[in-house]
């Protein structure tokens, strides 16, 4: 590490990734957070707590999760194969870090939606900040819906709880796709990842989960 070139935001953001490595996140996605300055993605009163384990406020009720959070839905949604992933909607685009993090990964099409004008826009703001706005594909609308005409997706990542999960994500899940998102469970919440398979969904449980609920739309026809 050449130390005339590390600033405090650089030193922050490498003792996160010392401690996402420890928390047991693998390479590919510590190398992607590595390379995405979280520091822009949050207001700047709080910058100098943007690297900590914590998820700080965005304003208009909405949070950016804490960086382990973000790191674990990441991995979940790649899976074992990430070269299947190619195609990918983000519901809930928020402050645009996670984001910044998908595209990091290189992955060819990141869609994101946001129903909030405020934070579509200021997202685009801080994507442009960092340099990866013109690799984004940015919506301001329903998350509950998705986006049907540019369906199906290798993957759907939802970063606001649920009480149930869409039936239009699910329909827009490609056959091999994962999603990934919480469900508010009767005031608890728990992350779950959805697997669709020519047979049908597999569901699995990963762990307890603290998001904002997902607003907007439903799921009646």
């Amino acid at each position: 590490m050449q130390h005339g070139r590390w600033t405090g935001f650089e030193n922050r953001r490498d003792r996160m990734i010392d401690r996402l490595a420890r928390m047991g996140i693998g390479m590919t996605v510590l190398q992607a957070m590595a390379s995405v300055q979280r520091h822009l993605f949050v207001e700047e009163a709080l910058r100098t707590r943007a690297y900590d384990e914590m998820s700080l406020p965005l304003g208009l009720g909405q949070t950016i999760s804490q960086p382990y959070t973000v790191a674990c839905m990441t991995e979940l949604l790649l899976g074992s194969q990430p070269r299947n992933m190619r195609k990918v909607l983000e519901i809930g685009t928020g402050c645009g870090y996670q984001t910044a993090v998908l595209l990091a990964l290189g992955l060819p099409e990141i869609y994101s939606v946001e129903r909030l004008r405020p934070l579509h826009e200021r997202a685009k703001q801080h994507l442009r900040a960092a340099g990866l706005l013109a690799k984004a594909r940015m919506v301001c609308g329903d998350g509950y819906l998705g986006l049907p005409e540019v369906a199906p997706f290798d993957g759907i990542l939802v970063t606001a709880a649920p009480s149930k999960i869409p039936l239009a994500l699910l329909q827009q899940l490609a056959v091999g796709g994962r999603m990934v998102l919480p469900l508010d469970e009767g005031g608890r919440q728990y992350l779950w990842l959805i697997e669709k398979t020519a047979q049908g969904y597999r569901e699995t449980c990963v762990q307890e989960a603290n998001f904002v609920p997902l607003v907007g739309g439903s799921d009646t026809p």
